[in-house]
């Protein structure tokens, strides 16, 4: 057992759909009985998180958190608490041996865009080296072949085919818009792509503070939204904004199959050996699905509670726990609500400023339907819920992000939004701070 900000600490790794490569649970699991452990922390990264980076993401959150243990607001239910904490390391991104080019900071799905074919060529050779099955790389090489002619709109027809069959949903998700995609054309959404596509960053209802963003995006006179139609002026740049799409539903994909398949029988493992013990589930980004995933999981007969649930911007619709999105399609992860699968509070943060999540469903949104407004906002039927919380969903209750010591209560069996708009949560990676920790540190208080 490692030690990682003072906790006791192990790695728990997965392969791409789920099964553990270690037999660390039964090391952690040995360990609770040996140490007395009371809580037990799963935390799961984001997309493009390489192992350098999901570890410095659980330090960082893990150093915060540990400084709030100690707080005489939350001392009394805290302090006298065995922690060890479980880092779920899921490929997604290739694991490298060497320091981190990223340095830890996160990445999304609009990076990587450019008009460079040179550049498109690189990410799509990515793609095939380390997102796709070794079954999947000859179709990326087929898509590879066809870079050079991308003007002709049977060709494009062809390459998003080849790219999009990569995505083999056994469970598709209604509420995020993918098979709306696939009835169309690749041509079609090239066209699609070469309409300026607007992403707000202030709500309209005056709150939250206006976001600067560099990188080749533009925001409008009135500094209110965000242009990133200037990635997709050339085919390559249409190609790339495909290309970077169709990773970011394979991920969406390989983390709700380590949330169900690996983590999801870690917990019924941990809670089988040690009934006593809580569980605490922390999910990132892609990591939130995960989570969900998990959650979703432990729904099944026999059902298996968490003892909270905290999603941090997590990336998945914000219709993902709705009875319906409007039209007539159930959340994927309802289950979770219904089923009232956590047994203490269930967080979920959320921040205007988040343009990963923001970009993420905004191109799943013009590409899905058919809009020429701004998009990503909470009225979007593809919003993200890293960017807007929870939507159409009843039991749920919406809150500002507070300050340190100022101690939260959340009720039970609901989802309860959190706003970090504004500055509390600045980015879509600004989950390591002391207020996010602090609300995640109230809600195992709760426990």
């Amino acid at each position: 057992m490692d030690t990682l900000a003072g906790f006791d600490f192990i790695a728990l790794d997965y392969d791409n759909d789920g099964k553990p490569s270690s037999n660390a649970l039964d090391e952690l699991t040995h360990h609770i009985g040996r140490a007395g452990t009371t809580d037990v922390i799963l935390m799961a990264h984001g997309f493009r998180n390489d192992e350098g980076e999901a570890r410095s993401l659980y330090e960082h959150f893990l150093q915060n958190f540990r400084a709030h243990v100690a707080r005489p607001e939350l001392s009394a239910q805290l302090s006298a608490r065995t922690f060890a904490v479980g880092g779920i390391f899921w490929p997604s991104k290739r694991f490298s041996e060497g320091p981190s080019e990223d340095d830890g900071n996160v990445q999304g799905v609009g990076h990587g865009n450019s008009d460079d074919i040179a550049a498109t060529r690189a990410e799509l050779e990515r793609l095939r080296d380390e997102y796709a099955r070794p079954d999947q790389r000859d179709t990326v090489e087929q898509a590879l072949a066809l870079l050079g002619s991308l003007e002709d709109e049977a060709t494009q027809d062809t390459f998003v085919a080849l790219l999009l069959s990569l995505v083999d949903d056994p469970e598709p998700d209604p509420t995020e818009g993918l098979s709306e995609v696939k009835a169309q054309t690749g041509s079609e959404l090239f066209e699609k792509l070469g309409t300026p596509i607007i992403l707000p960053v202030e709500r309209s209802d005056g709150e939250g503070s206006v976001m600067s963003v560099g990188g080749g995006r533009s925001s409008g006179g009135d500094g209110q939204a965000l242009s990133i139609g200037s990635f997709f002026k050339s085919v390559a740049g249409k190609a790339g904004q495909v290309l970077n799409m169709t990773t970011w539903y394979l991920m969406k994909n390989r983390s709700g199959s380590v949330g169900a398949n690996g983590v999801a029988p870690a917990v019924r493992a941990l809670k089988a050996a040690h009934p006593a013990v809580r569980v605490h589930l922390v999910g990132h980004s892609l990591g939130g699905r995960c989570m969900a995933a998990c959650a979703k999981a432990l729904s099944a007969n026999p059902r298996v509670q968490a003892d909270s649930l905290s999603l941090l911007e997590a990336a998945f619709s914000h219709y993902g726990l709705s009875p319906n999105n409007g039209k007539g399609n159930r959340g994927f992860f309802r289950d979770v609500i219904e089923r009232q699968v956590v047994m203490g509070p269930f967080i979920s943060t959320y921040s205007f400023q988040d343009t990963v999540v923001g970009i993420a469903y905004s191109v799943s949104s013009r590409l899905a339907g058919d809009n020429t407004k701004a998009v990503g906002d909470k009225n979007d039927q593809y919003g993200g819920i890293g960017r807007n919380g929870t939507q159409r969903t009843a039991e749920s209750t919406d809150q500002p992000m507070r300050q340190v010591g100022d101690r939260y209560a959340f009720p039970v069996d609901v989802v309860n939004n959190i706003d970090g708009s504004g500055g509390a949560i600045t980015n879509h990676g600004d989950v390591t701070n002391e207020r996010v920790t602090y609300a995640v540190a109230c809600s195992v208080a709760q426990t």
